[in-house]
């Protein structure tokens, strides 16, 4: 296939959508075919296509025409060639990262896979008893509660609401000890 020169000249100017169409529509098979022959998936040859072309776009304004025939089609695959290139090498590092984390859970044993599964099933009881009590709240105990999570002093709590240190911690005690009764209760329910 030889590289049609206007069609190159009018794609370099980024607001010609028209030629950009035409460009994809030409050059979109032959980079899918060309990857196709790298032994790459369907998928991956889509997706580097797809980038190939994103970047085409991007850097066609700088492409220089040189005096050979196949020069367009050289800095084309060279492209393509670095796309693939980029995929593989983020594949292979989130393959690493697969295998160290299953190297991770492989080593766990059961006690300590019980004891993160119990923790991770407090926190979801006491997440889901938030959101039910947090509903029965008005404002004043809702904000009184968040704040002291941040580990706020009550003084500092009352400074920032606007109330006593009497009610902030009045607050408190009466959000927390709703909240122990919403988790035993869901404790009961899901258990």
């Amino acid at each position: 296939m030889l590289t049609r020169n206007t069609l190159l000249e009018r794609v370099r100017d980024r607001s010609d959508e028209k030629s950009w169409e035409d460009f994809v529509s030409i050059y979109r098979p032959y980079i899918y075919y060309f990857l196709c022959r790298m032994n790459l998936s369907h998928e991956d040859a889509e997706d580097i296509a797809q980038n190939s072309l994103v970047k085409l776009w991007d850097k066609m304004p700088e492409f220089k025409k040189g005096f050979r025939t196949g020069a367009f089609r050289a800095w084309l695959c060279r492209i393509v060639k670095n796309q693939a290139l980029n995929l593989i090498k983020r594949q292979q590092n989130l393959n690493r990262k697969l295998e160290q984390l299953c190297i991770k859970i492989e080593s766990m044993e059961s006690p300590e896979l019980e004891s993160i599964a119990q923790k991770e099933w407090d926190v979801y009881l006491a997440n889901l008893a938030w959101k039910e009590v947090e509903k029965e709240c008005n404002q004043n105990l809702r904000q009184c509660f968040k704040l002291s999570m941040k580990d706020l002093s009550p003084k500092d709590i009352a400074e920032k609401l606007g109330i006593p240190k009497s009610s902030v911690l009045v607050y408190r005690k009466r959000v927390k000890d709703r909240l122990k009764e919403k988790i035993i209760s869901l404790q009961d329910q899901y258990l």
